[in-house]
């Protein structure tokens, strides 16, 4: 029998806690949670990952199943006995795996609500994997794309009805990238790209437009920080291309906002995107951003007025991006104190966790509510 007493038990379900957006959107969800009305868990069905340490430090609870090879039956029988030790009052399931599988074990284990999070778009192509969230999605309570574009595959592919899609935007920590002046010491020539190296990102074109950019201002420099299954194959084109010492690659690194505080702008040329919390860090540092019309980048990046959208896999274009906003550092700093602006108004990490925690306590409330209306509990 659960109750309404706070606070309200809230299990994470994600595949690992390796660095990455979807990882970061879940810390950040359970760093700024009110602890008074909320108690938050995490379960990963795989290893729990790198940022793992984090999850200590912040005393909230973190286990792993180590079901990376398990069949699928055994996955979904650890998982139900877990939840039904746990008794939370609410599942949030991230990414699909743990979606498909969450949402099954929490029906079967009595959990009353059940909330995803829709981080992308998921391969709308793939029929299986429509297939399968179409399917979760029908037992899920509320589906929360963190985009308009990760809806509109949620309700025109998966068929999931409005009255169960809740649109809640990525947020960030303002706090941890504070607004940076760009004065003398910035040459207004030192472009920064933070992501994970591989396809989706596609720093293949980043590269070739770094090499146009240098063929005309060689004083351009590029750093690009994170790592990935796509690092040899990049060094190897660096090499190719013969960037030298203009193209750095740091790899993964802690001090992300103080790359960002020496930087001039930001680029990132993905092919697909949810809402990325690296556009959203480096319009708060106050950097213009160039980045390609994807996703969520559009109800990030206002074009002309934060930063430039530019076509995904066209070196040229992007490499005209860069060079405008190198050959005008004072529209340059326009575009990043606007970008400031926009991310303090629009994804302030509190606003984003206000608007989880309302979800799941109405979800809650109305579940409670209905069964005791039913009769059914």
């Amino acid at each position: 029998m659960y109750d309404r007493k706070y606070p309200l038990s809230v299990v994470h379900l994600v595949l690992g806690l390796n660095v990455g957006g979807l990882e970061m959107v879940v810390l950040n969800l359970v760093r700024h949670c009110n602890r008074d009305r909320f108690s938050p868990h995490i379960i990963c069905l795989q290893e729990p990952g790198q940022l793992a340490p984090a999850f200590t430090e912040l005393n909230v609870p973190l286990e792993s199943l180590d079901c990376p090879k398990l069949p699928k039956a055994r996955t979904l029988y650890r998982l139900i006995r877990r939840l039904r030790q746990l008794r939370p009052h609410v599942l949030h399931t991230h990414n699909m795996s743990p979606h498909f599988f969450g949402v099954i074990a929490a029906r079967l284990a009595g959990v009353p609500v059940v909330v995803h999070t829709k981080h992308g778009r998921n391969d709308p192509t793939r029929r299986s994997a429509v297939f399968k969230n179409w399917l979760a999605s029908y037992f899920t309570d509320r589906i929360v794309p963190v985009s308009e574009d990760a809806a509109a595959v949620v309700r025109e592919i998966e068929g999931v009805p409005d009255r169960r899609i809740h649109v809640i935007r990525n947020g960030i920590d303002l706090d941890r990238f504070p607004f940076t002046h760009r004065n003398g010491q910035h040459t207004g020539k030192h472009a920064v790209h933070v992501a994970r190296l591989c396809i989706s990102k596609d720093q293949s074109t980043l590269l070739q437009a770094a090499r146009q950019v240098l063929d005309v201002e060689p004083d351009f420099r590029l750093t690009l920080v994170g790592d990935g299954p796509d690092r040899e194959m990049l060094l190897a084109l660096h090499k190719e291309l013969g960037l030298g010492e203009r193209v750095v690659f740091l790899g993964e690194r802690h001090d992300v906002p103080a790359i960002l505080a020496c930087a001039d702008l930001f680029v990132l040329p993905s092919v697909e995107e949810g809402i990325p919390l690296t556009i959203l860090e480096a319009m708060a540092t106050g950097l213009p951003v160039v980045a390609t019309p994807v996703g969520g980048n559009p109800e990030v990046v206002v074009p002309n007025e934060t930063g430039l959208l530019v076509p995904p896999q066209s070196p040229q274009r992007l490499a005209e991006a860069l060079l405008t906003l190198v050959r005008e550092p004072s529209r340059a700093r326009r575009m990043g104190a606007a970008g400031r602006k926009r991310v303090e108004q629009l994804f302030d990490i509190r606003k984003v966790v206000a608007s989880y925690e309302a979800l799941y306590e109405s979800l809650y409330t109305a579940e409670v509510n209905g069964l005791a209306a039913n009769g059914r509990r």
